[in-house]
């Protein structure tokens, strides 16, 4: 069953489900604008809100439709239903009013784009339930305009994470922020590290998968936001690192991802034959909805985080970093951990920012031999290809007046000969036919 029918199925089927019982259920949220949006996100989530009594709704409904019932909120009345048909999947979320009546519902919402509702029973039979939509905060219109306000002056003081939706949704949907709101994030701001990891996780993973991650993070360093939800990356404020960089090691871990979001949107500056490869490999999710590329640039983000810690310099002005990748892979842990990201997607960072540099290294000799290239995808094993890209993002973001630009086609040689090993001839030096097993040795 596809998510499209798997959507339309369970919607018949609550709205059955309601009619028998006298309920009264509204479609509300993102479903709605994305519905209107003709987006295909809309076959992920859909919210459901009800006067009173959401759980207990929720678990009959549950039963009737034979998914898992998830209790999110029992205080605030929330809960999830998840419904699966073959690799089909559905969240149903049902919650409470968030005051009397739907309308003020709605106005307790954080943007208007998702203050709108309908009536359950409204829903199919074409587009004739566009008319029938409630929408007392103009969200339909800034639809159109791709405008993001708030619906109520106080709604990032009421959920400080509404700041990271708020350029999540800028990202996705290329919306603009109203003005008036950047006040009311900056003062709402240092809340956000009262905000659950998981929580915090999802919305910067979803910022991630974009191409605008530089972007939203740059708007997060002007709000003072970034230095609450991520202190470790503070230190690195105007700590120069010497001729071959142009920026600080701040505004250089804020390049990098820059340069991943430019490399990971549709890898053009490759071989015309590693680019299908690249996309599914860096389009691969770890985790449920949690993909590779976001994780890739979760860690250029930090791939430099030790060096503050590590930096020296020599009598002659020399800078050095030395062990900056190892320091770097213990404060990275902290990080990992206060996301809440699986144990593989935490291997993964670290291992990312433990080895950034030896694609470098590597790049620098004359040939590749087919023990080199051996010894780099042993011990990274499926990583290696995420640990080239982060170190060219790393590369690329690198452009001081004593940078070797002149080694860039070399090294990019050297980089593309690797991903050809992994990707085209892994039987070649990545998994080569072992020459003789124990048994035959016996």
């Amino acid at each position: 069953m596809s998510d499209a029918t798997l959507v339309s199925t369970t919607l018949s089927r609550a709205q059955a489900f309601a009619r028998a019982r006298g309920l009264s259920l509204y479609l509300v949220g993102g479903f709605l604008r994305d519905a209107l949006l003709d987006r295909d996100r809309v076959l992920l989530n859909v919210d459901l809100a009800v006067a009173s009594r959401a759980l207990e709704t929720a678990r009959a409904l549950a039963a009737e439709l034979r998914g898992a019932y998830i209790c999110l909120d029992e205080p605030m009345g929330s809960a999830r239903i998840v419904v699966s048909s073959g690799e089909a999947r559905l969240e149903l979320d049902l919650s409470d009013f968030r005051g009397a009546t739907i309308q003020d519902d709605l106005a307790r919402r954080d943007f208007t784009v998702n203050a709108m509702a309908l009536p359950l029973e409204a829903w199919g039979g074409g587009a004739a339930w566009k008319d029938k939509l409630l929408d007392p905060l103009g969200g339909r219109q800034d639809l159109a305009a791709k405008r993001l306000r708030a619906c109520f002056p106080k709604t990032f003081e009421e959920d400080a994470v509404r700041i990271l939706r708020a350029f999540r949704f800028s990202a996705e949907l290329g919306f603009a922020c109203e003005p008036s709101m950047t006040p009311l994030m900056r003062e709402a701001a240092p809340k956000l590290a009262q905000i659950s990891g998981e929580r915090v996780r999802d919305e910067l993973i979803a910022v991630f998968q974009t191409d605008r991650a530089s972007w939203v993070l740059g708007q997060l360093n002007e709000l003072g936001a970034l230095d609450v939800l991520f202190p470790e990356l503070s230190p690195g404020r105007g700590v120069a690192q010497g001729g071959y960089h142009h920026l600080d090691v701040f505004g250089h871990q804020l390049e990098t991802v820059a340069q991943c979001d430019r490399m990971l949107r549709d890898f053009a500056e490759f071989s015309s034959e590693l680019r299908a490869p690249l996309s599914a490999y860096a389009g691969t999710e770890v985790v449920e909805r949690r993909s590779r590329a976001a994780l890739i640039k979760l860690s250029g983000l930090f791939h430099d985080v030790g060096k503050p810690a590590t930096r020296r310099t020599k009598d002659d002005g020399e800078i050095w970093f030395i062990g900056h990748e190892q320091f770097g892979a213990e404060l990275i842990e902290a990080v990992t951990e206060r996301l809440r990201l699986s144990n593989r997607e935490a291997d993964l960072v670290r291992h990312l920012v433990l080895y950034h540099l030896r694609p470098g290294h590597l790049s620098r000799e004359p040939q590749l031999t087919r023990r080199a290239i051996f010894r780099f995808f042993r011990d990274l094993g499926e990583d290696g290809p995420a640990c080239l890209l982060v170190w060219w993002a790393d590369r690329m973001a690198t452009r001081g007046p004593s940078s070797h630009l002149d080694q860039i086609d070399q090294q990019r040689a050297r980089l593309e000969e690797l991903l050809r090993a992994y990707f085209l001839k892994p039987e070649e030096a990545v998994r080569p036919p072992r020459l003789m097993d124990g048994h035959q040795l016996m």
